[in-house]
């Protein structure tokens, strides 16, 4: 307790951590859902890496992420590996896991500093770090998520995780950190290996002008290359000269005339370093957490031999944490960036700036945006910012225009909120909105509509400018335009999510206008313009048994209008094509305005039970589409037999 102390500013930025970590991922104060590794420095090095190699960001990352990768990199060659020893929750955790060792009285195995059984373990970092960066800059997804024993903790092990990989993360964790000291941090950890080159600034800063000299010469080096002399130059650096001379320039000192070598600073130290023995603490190891200091009862060790720099490391900390907050606010960085097609159109091009797109959140959906931009006439380019939500996308004026280009990318969207009662009729309100291009806003602008419980039944989207929206509603509830436009400019929309929170979704709608005509529809054209129609045939099958002795057998489906029971649908296609006898799904409203299958069989091959034993087996047998068969098991769950018609 005296030692916590003594060191409390460290310990408040530690127990900080964790708790800011806690409230975000809980969402304890109604906050947006937040990625994990939204402010992890070694995921803002591996996106840099990166960018620089593929012209394209990691994953969801932005400046920001970059920017704490730069400030760690600056941290460790000024002062030392500060965010592994004041913010690094992992680095917590291994603290507190020898602290639980020790309160439990159980033996620890202790691994010597420079002996033979150190210096091989410690090349498990430098293997991890060379995989995790060449993984990453080459297909631009954050490597490290899949065996991350913090991501895997902070997800629930619902994120993009190797679950295998995982386990075995947090197993090595908590039990390699619970018999030895900082096992994970000073063999295993990726983080810690990259922190490491750092400190052995001029020789990576050498390696760094030598590959750039090759490749200005006209040798093509892979990145590759550098990725793996940083990886094994670093580790034999380590090993060989543990103490690096010059970086990092902040070290502890200790005073030979008023240290009396009790060695309980030694002791306290959480990597073991033997500070009792050495004028300056150089090792590299060293994190300046200063618990070797708030120890010391003599006062012999210092920061830079100067008593007041005693709180410089911990200042600094948040110092360079908030510079890198400010300068990755200042301007953004894009996912991707590319361009395509003849390069002689390309000298003409111009730009059109499309906001509001959250559907474009990531590398992978940057790339299926940019994979659809490439089917358009005239378009030749995109830059997306994720960040900000908006993309910029360049064509050539000479064959389309930016209202060619919106018009094309705008997928239609609908919501239903309601069923309206057999016989009702519905009224259909029309409006214009702005700033509601992205294929999600209609849905969250419907679950506002929802959740108010007035007598509005659902609403679809249409390509215009401004945006057509109509909205349909009870005829009985009276148009409220102040009420309308209410919902539409709501700052913040709030979105009920599975377990009972509430997920806040920031946006910026516009209500434009009211037309005026209100139309008036019956209950099964509602249902019609918001059912999603399915069809498919099964060739193989109809060129076997088509033509001849075929039935349709109807089976009703009240759910059939839910989008995650939609998303079944192609599973059972795929299930019943693969079966002789079946020609053809499709799903549509029957003549009493119910949901349901319409299955094409032939009566030669098939009948009523047979097809509902088909229906109701526990396993499904799907194909791919990469065409391979696999077993899957069933989306559907019928109780009542359909008939045949």
């Amino acid at each position: 307790m005296k030692n916590f102390r003594k060191n409390w500013f460290r310990h408040l930025l530690q127990w900080g951590t964790l708790a800011a970590i806690i409230i975000v991922l809980t969402k304890v104060l109604g906050n947006e859902s937040a990625d994990p590794e939204a402010y992890c420095p070694v995921g803002g090095i591996q996106t840099l890496g990166s960018y620089l190699v593929a012209g394209s960001m990691a994953c969801s990352m932005t400046l920001t992420q970059i920017m704490m990768g730069v400030v760690l990199a600056i941290g460790v060659v000024l002062f030392s590996k500060l965010f592994c020893g004041y913010l690094c929750p992992l680095g917590w955790g291994s603290e507190y896991l020898a602290k639980l060792r020790n309160r439990t009285k159980v033996k620890e195995i202790v691994i010597k500093n420079d002996s033979l059984t150190d210096k091989i373990l410690r090349a498990f970092k430098y293997i991890l770090l060379f995989i995790t960066f060449y993984y990453t800059i080459s297909g631009s997804e954050l490597f490290c998520k899949n065996f991350d024993p913090y991501y895997a903790a902070a997800t629930g092990f619902q994120g993009e995780l190797t679950l295998w990989m995982a386990v075995l993360s947090i197993a090595i964790f908590i039990f390699g950190n619970f018999f030895i000291k900082m096992f994970w941090c000073k063999y295993i950890c990726p983080m810690g290996a990259l922190s490491n080159l750092f400190k052995y600034t001029l020789t990576f800063v050498v390696l760094l002008i030598v590959f750039a000299i090759i490749n200005f010469a006209g040798i093509a080096l892979s990145w590759i290359y550098l990725l793996a002399a940083a990886s094994v130059i670093g580790y034999f650096l380590e090993i060989i000269f543990p103490e690096p001379k010059i970086f990092p320039v902040l070290k502890v000192s200790r005073s030979k005339e008023k240290c009396n070598d009790c060695g309980l600073c030694a002791k306290k130290c959480p990597y073991g370093i033997d500070v009792n023995k050495v004028e300056k603490v150089k090792h590299v190891d060293c994190t300046l957490c200063g618990e070797c200091i708030s120890c010391c009862n003599k006062e012999a060790l210092t920061f830079g031999g100067k008593k007041y720099f005693r709180w410089v490391p911990a200042i600094f900390v948040v110092v360079l944490f908030v510079v890198a907050l400010f300068l990755g606010t200042l301007w953004e960085l894009p996912t991707i960036d590319e361009r395509w097609g003849d390069s002689a159109k390309q000298g003409v091009l111009e730009k059109v700036r499309v906001e509001g797109l959250r559907s474009v959140k990531c590398y992978g959906s940057s790339k299926a945006f940019a994979a659809q931009l490439q089917k358009i006439n005239g378009v030749y380019g995109v830059a997306t910012f994720v960040k900000h939500l908006y993309v910029d996308i360049y064509y050539n004026p000479s064959e389309t225009n930016p209202e060619k280009i919106k018009a094309l990318i705008y997928v239609p969207a609908k919501f239903k909120i309601a069923t309206p009662p057999a016989g009702a009729l519905v009224k259909v309100v029309t409006i214009r909105t702005e700033n509601m291009y992205d294929k999600m806003d209609p849905n969250y602008l419907g679950l506002q509509f929802r959740y108010d419980g007035k007598g509005y039944y659902g609403l679809e989207s249409e390509y215009a400018c401004p945006l057509i929206i109509r909205l349909y509603m009870d005829v009985k509830e009276p148009v409220d335009e102040k009420y309308i436009r209410s919902v539409v400019e709501m700052k913040e929309l709030k979105m009920l999510v599975h377990g009972g929170g509430t997920n806040i979704v920031k946006v910026n709608f516009k209500y434009v206008s009211m037309v005026d005509e209100v139309d008036t529809i019956s209950r099964r054209e509602f249902l019609e313009r918001q059912f999603n129609y399915y069809k498919k045939e099964y060739k193989a099958n109809v060129e076997k048994w088509g033509g001849k002795n075929e039935a349709v057998y109807e089976l009703v489906y009240p759910d059939l209008d839910k989008p995650l029971i939609v998303r079944g649908v192609p599973y059972l296609s795929s299930h019943l094509s693969l079966i002789d006898g079946f020609l053809g799904l499709e799903t549509t409203i029957n003549e009493n305005e119910d949901y349901c299958f319409r299955i094409r069989y032939s009566k030669d091959v098939l009948n009523e039970d047979k097809i509902w034993e088909v229906l109701n087996r526990k396993q499904w047998t799907v194909k791919t589409t990469e065409g391979e068969i696999q077993v899957s098991d069933p989306k559907f769950s019928f109780t009542n037999k359909g008939i045949t018609k």
